[in-house]
């Protein structure tokens, strides 16, 4: 297999983590009872509950004290513009600053800004490297990114064997995203022996953990009696499921069993209704298909 067929067979994407999401996974960390600088930890509890600028002022006051999550949180505020006049060179110099104390969210959000070239030159030897700080630490969304990046030879070369080690590690940390990921490599044979049946599995782990891309998955093998016993019922079940969370394939996927009577009851208008869905998110196959039921 050459190295652009391989690149397009692993269609995994960057595990982003955005400001509000990384702010709230700091503020739920602190919640579960982490022990936290005090500063940060009024700081985080006066911004949930709406004092922002009490908030503010905490987590400058332990930013002055060197304390990594505080300084991490006030570069977050800088650099989003978030109760502070937006100053996207201060807000990273702070980032900066606390991955360099090894604060593994810093180290991960500063690859994910390098990867993406966000306000940054793009640059996927750095990525490569802060994502490579943040995963030893065992930092899920980092050992999937880590992941990522080794299978599309970015930042580093391209080595399907350590794709798997680090999915493996953030799938055992239960990040759906690696679980898909597993699925993925064990279906197309990538750096593990070709296995339908292991596939299904992580497939299996990631649909029942709610991410889409593996309930349509699922809702496939089931249809096709890959890696899994065939179920119609199941399948419609998890098509349905992603569907419904509005996952245009999984969309178009239900509109063919309620089009063909498959795995329940033929309904055309609730395939055309489904139909209509996955065409207004630029499926061509439903497009196609809602033009022949028309004609």
């Amino acid at each position: 297999m050459n190295s652009q067929t391989a690149r397009k067979m692993f269609s995994f994407d960057i595990r982003a983590n955005h400001f509000f999401r990384a702010f709230l996974l700091l503020a739920m960390s602190l919640l579960a009872g982490v022990a936290f600088a005090d500063d940060f930890n009024d700081g985080v509890s006066a911004y949930k509950s709406g004092n922002y600028q009490q908030a503010l002022s905490l987590f400058e006051a332990g930013a002055k004290k060197d304390d990594p999550k505080s300084t991490y949180a006030l570069g977050l505020l800088y650099k989003n513009g978030v109760i502070v006049r937006k100053d996207i060179g201060r807000g990273l110099n702070l980032i900066m600053k606390s991955a360099n104390q090894g604060f593994a969210r810093a180290q991960n959000y500063l690859g994910v800004t390098y990867y993406d070239g966000n306000e940054v030159e793009q640059d996927y030897k750095e990525a490569f490297d802060w994502y490579g700080k943040a995963a030893v630490q065992g930092y899920p969304d980092a050992e999937y990114n880590l992941a990522v990046m080794y299978g599309l030879g970015k930042g580093t070369r391209q080595d399907f064997s350590e794709t798997i080690k680090w999915l493996r590690k953030a799938a055992m940390h239960q990040l759906p995203e690696a679980q898909y990921g597993l699925g993925v490599m064990y279906s197309r044979g990538l750096g593990v022996v070709k296995n339908d049946e292991q596939s299904a599995y992580w497939f299996s782990k990631a649909a029942r953990a709610g991410y889409l891309k593996a309930q349509n998955k699922l809702g496939i093998l089931y249809s096709e009696g890959k890696g899994l016993e065939k179920d119609e019922k199941k399948a419609f079940h998890w098509f349905e499921a992603a569907a419904e969370k509005g996952y245009a394939k999984a969309q178009f996927n239900l509109a063919v069993m309620y089009d063909k009577g498959i795995g329940v009851a033929k309904d055309v208008s609730k395939a055309i209704m489904w139909y209509r869905k996955a065409a207004t998110q630029g499926n061509v196959a439903a497009q196609k298909r809602l033009k022949q039921l028309h004609s």
